[in-house]
């Protein structure tokens, strides 16, 4: 299968001409080409493999700040509007399902994805300060694998899934981060095989739903993710060496003094009951065991000390994205069309 895209970016600059101006308008056509397979030897197996390509245009923040000759600092000064090329994903999959028994299905897949002119902001070569631009750099490579197993047991219904992912830059790039500790005049070399920010390695789900009667069943959703780096931390040398609130004895303290955060699991349940016709009655709490955790995060500078003070100097911290708390929920759901509920 081919499958065209065309991307049109149009940037209009009411304000500056010249060099400095982000007026432009870049194309970008791309035929990208498809192949899957699938071989079923038996009727408990089949076997799968597929290649496919896929295309992202730069955007428009992208290219409002991508000539080296005039770097700019975001994301509220954008400098000028040259032409990036477009990030080209190629992925290899393959794979096996089967079933052990009539209710009893499992799967197993592994993949591989290069991105080619990845887009990245980069440190700016003629410019002392904490300027930048944004370029293609080269590759960064995402492969693992992913298991899965569901069935049913009577009024008992499962699903649970791990996955695998090694997700490492595939090229050596300069970035541009003062607070990162391993910076050299704020710039950060980043190795071929540095682990790319905000991508847990680890990664696991599992479902289970119960029928206490024909039309009422309680669930379950486990959820786990492992430890991940911080942005900012794309080079996975960063240590603050600090001590206080930002970087302490716990474990989670001890992960962010080395740019990570750490894994975290978090326990959700769920009640639905069939009124009839169409009505549903709900009940869902998430996050049952109140589990203080964080979904993502940055190196960042504050003003603030540890103890909650304005000072004088800026020192660097690492800025996270706290998860959802525990919270609950009763409601009242219409659902038109009486399409058969799926699990």
């Amino acid at each position: 299968m081919l499958d065209i895209t065309i991307t049109k970016v149009r940037n209009r600059d009411h304000l500056r001409s010249g060099d400095d101006s982000l007026t432009g308008d870049h194309n970008f056509n791309r035929v990208n080409p498809s192949l899957g397979l699938t071989f079923t030897p038996n009727d408990n197996l089949s076997v799968f493999g597929s290649y496919s390509e896929s295309n992202r245009a730069p955007t428009s923040i992208e290219l409002g700040c991508a000539n080296p000759a005039r770097p700019c600092k975001l994301p509220n000064a954008m400098a000028s509007d040259p032409p990036l090329d477009q990030v080209v994903a190629k992925t290899y999959e393959g794979g096996l399902r089967g079933k052990l028994t009539e209710s009893l299905k499992w799967n197993a897949s592994i993949y591989r994805t290069m991105n080619h002119d990845d887009i990245h902001f980069i440190n700016s070569s003629t410019n002392s300060g904490a300027l930048g631009y944004f370029d293609n750099v080269g590759r960064t490579k995402r492969q693992g694998f992913d298991l899965g197993l569901n069935g049913t047991i009577d009024k008992f219904f499962f699903r649970a899934g791990y996955s695998f992912i090694s997700a490492k830059y595939d090229s050596d790039i300069q970035l541009l981060n003062e607070i990162n500790s391993s910076n050299d005049d704020d710039v950060v070399n980043v190795r071929k095989g540095n682990y790319l920010a905000g991508i847990p390695k680890h990664q696991f789900k599992l479902r289970a739903q119960y029928e206490i009667l024909p039309k009422w069943f309680v669930g379950s959703n486990v959820v786990y993710y492992s430890s991940q780096f911080v942005h900012g931390n794309e080079n996975n040398a960063h240590n603050s060496n600090t001590t206080g609130s930002d970087c302490n004895d716990s474990a989670d303290g001890h992960e962010k003094c080395y740019g990570k955060l750490s894994g975290y699991t978090v326990v959700n349940l769920d009640t639905q009951y069939d009124a009839g016709q169409g009505w549903k009655l709900f009940a869902k709490a998430i996050n049952i065991f109140d589990k203080e955790y964080y979904s993502g995060g940055r190196l960042a500078e504050t003003y603030f000390s540890p103890a909650g003070t304005w000072g004088t100097e800026d020192r660097g911290v690492t800025g996270v994205v706290p998860g959802a708390p525990r919270a609950g929920w009763i409601g009242v759901r219409y659902e038109f069309g009486g399409a058969p509920e799926a699990k």
